[in-house]
């Protein structure tokens, strides 16, 4: 088996090279465009889990009767831009990111705060055993 000399190597490494830096540079492309793709004028975009979210609403006596403990479902949040303080039913659960926060199934209040300026508020519906990602868009 016969070595080939490094100069006609070298076209093959530098394709090699070109390639694998080109796949990179498009797949963190890709993953910047899906972060970036939360358009939602409240800045607050459901990822996953079959939550619903309404931006500016608060729960209700009635809501608040219905949320389930025995299939809680869990939260994960994101803020693309930034950090910022997550409060779920008014009670502080921790600084953005943060991810398996046990929220009861049902409306849920919701807030995400950096310093006084509130990013996100609303309700987040959580279905039951759910696991819910959200995006919040720090402007």
């Amino acid at each position: 088996m016969s070595r080939q000399p490094t100069s006609s190597r070298l076209p093959f490494l530098a394709l090699a090279l070109a390639a694998g830096v080109a796949l990179g540079a498009a797949s963190s492309g890709a993953a910047a465009a899906s972060t970036l793709a939360c358009d939602d004028a409240s800045g607050l975009c459901v990822d996953s889990g079959g939550a619903s979210w309404e931006p500016d609403k608060k729960s209700s006596s009635k809501d608040r009767k219905k949320r389930s403990s025995k299939s809680p479902g869990t939260l994960a949040v994101t803020i693309d831009g930034g950090r910022g303080s997550v409060f779920v039913n008014g009670r502080y659960v921790g600084t953005a990111p943060v991810s398996g926060v046990e929220v009861p199934a049902g409306k849920n209040d919701l807030q995400v705060r950096d310093g006084a300026n509130v990013l996100a508020t609303g309700l987040l519906e959580v279905p039951k055993g759910a696991s819910v990602s959200v995006t919040v868009r720090h402007d």
